[in-house]
């Protein structure tokens, strides 16, 4: 590669860092019709709102929110409830571009996000998260929650061409969940990608298991089964 193909490399990828952008912030919001984030409140993996006694959630829009101690740590800065010592973490080499996501020019990225309940979860519990990057896409086979890969993960919405001030760019919003049996004292997300990713939002919620709808069916039927059984003891 000569020198002025490379130094148009350079200032291309300099172009994305500078004009990424954290959705909520600058760009198209993730909860919108057609995008592919959910609240607890409309989503088909949850039975719970935010801000429910015995759930948890943290949401980081960008990455700049310094309030947690030490470097390449954030805070979330959308919103938190529940928790206690919540933070995302990332490696040396990747830094928040001045859109507040996170990117790489040359190191793979490894991103932790943490969440410490200020009082424990009742079991079992659905952790859910859900992700947003542009360009390079996030490596979904290191997708995991205290070492253990998804119950479930699949893309909820993608663009192969969404439009930004540098040129189309890969637009990509994900869902992951993972049922536990058990309540944990702490949950560690962890997931990572080539360089050359512009992470731009995470959202978690943990609350309980929704039940089966044949358990449902279950417990409603026991329940008339009981009741028809009362009134002919009656």
């Amino acid at each position: 590669m000569n020198a002025l193909k490379t130094l148009t490399l350079i200032t291309g990828l300099l172009a994305i860092t500078a004009t990424a952008k954290a959705d909520l912030t600058h760009g198209p919001n993730p909860y919108a019709a057609g995008y592919g984030f959910d609240t607890p409140t409309e989503a088909s993996w949850s039975i719970w709102n935010r801000g429910d006694v015995g759930t948890l959630y943290a949401e980081w829009d960008t990455f700049v929110d310094a309030s947690f101690p030490g470097l390449r740590t954030a805070a979330p800065d959308v919103g938190q409830f529940g928790t206690a010592h919540t933070h995302m973490t990332w490696n040396a080499g990747v830094f928040r571009a001045g859109s507040g996501n996170l990117y790489s020019f040359t190191v793979p990225q490894r991103y932790t996000a943490t969440l410490t309940p200020t009082a424990p979860l009742a079991g079992p519990v659905r952790a859910a998260l859900q992700f947003e990057t542009w360009g390079i896409e996030m490596n979904y086979a290191s997708l995991l929650l205290n070492g253990l890969a998804p119950t479930f993960s699949a893309p909820t919405y993608t663009e192969g061409s969404y439009q930004t001030s540098f040129g189309p760019v890969t637009l990509v919003q994900y869902l992951a969940y993972w049922d536990l049996p058990g309540a944990a004292t702490s949950y560690q997300f962890s997931f990572n990608s080539p360089a050359h990713q512009s992470l731009a939002q995470v959202a978690i919620d943990i609350g309980p298991v929704p039940l089966p709808g044949a358990i449902w069916m279950f417990g409603a039927g026991l329940s008339g089964l009981l009741a028809f059984n009362r009134r002919r003891r009656a």
